[in-house]
């Protein structure tokens, strides 16, 4: 027996034993598209892949007109990453990739689990996560030390001896935090930084503390940030 709904209609049958008997209204299950890479070359990622010796990624809002500027000369493009200008960049010179995602707290964990499923995340020898955060996120019974910074560092697990340690109550998220915390569990070596900034989108004076922390881990990057005014902002050049 089916129940002739219309649409906006209730048809509510005069016995409660007809129930049983109705054919409910069923939406047909789809599964989820699965996020996928945007792989120019399936032989030049794999050969990039193995031959990566230090992989970084970096991720916030608006992040990829600073990495772009900043990380990626001489680099070639290997993938997009399915987050809005997300990608995945390879140096031969110095045998760094390099992965530029926009925050998208939706996605991070598929995003990471792509990175992990093809083997990004686990053949190089050393990791570093980097995430820009907003200075408002940031908790600290002495917040008055870091009140007048425009940005600031912190880290786990970091070499880098004058960036302090991230204090709890904060923590990490995002496809860094899924990266870092897989590398950890399989023993691998991985430093963590969070750069919390007034200006997330980044200008030439907010972006200096994370150049300077960049050179001092060996990652090639130009010495200043070129910031560039958007047509759709207020920012300043």
């Amino acid at each position: 027996m089916s129940c002739p709904f219309g649409f906006g209609e209730l048809n509510i049958p005069s016995s409660r034993a007809f129930w049983d008997d109705c054919d409910e209204d069923e939406i047909p299950s789809t599964e989820p598209e699965k996020l996928q890479l945007s792989i120019a070359s399936r032989a030049e990622l794999d050969k990039a892949i193995s031959k990566t010796n230090l992989l970084l990624v970096i991720e916030g809002l608006n992040i990829s007109n600073f990495a772009e500027s900043v990380l990626l000369k001489d680099s070639k493009k290997l993938a997009g990453i399915p987050s809005k200008k997300s990608s995945l960049h390879f140096i031969d010179d110095n045998a760094t990739m390099i992965a530029i995602v926009e925050e998208d707290l939706s996605k991070s964990g598929e995003i990471t689990e792509l990175l992990i499923s093809e083997k990004i995340s686990s053949a190089p020898k050393e990791v570093v996560t980097l995430s820009i955060k907003p200075k408002v996120d940031y908790k600290s019974e002495n917040i008055t030390a870091v009140r007048d910074e425009i940005t600031f560092l912190r880290s786990l697990g970091s070499k880098v001896n004058y960036v302090e340690s991230l204090e709890a109550p904060n923590f990490i998220c995002g496809v860094t935090a899924g990266i870092a915390s897989w590398r950890f569990s399989e023993g691998l070596k991985v430093q963590v930084f969070l750069a919390y900034t007034d200006n997330v989108a980044l200008d030439y004076l907010a972006a200096k503390p994370i150049i300077k922390l960049l050179h001092d881990l060996d990652i090639n990057c130009a010495d200043i940030y070129n910031f560039k005014k958007s047509d759709d902002s207020h920012l300043y050049m």
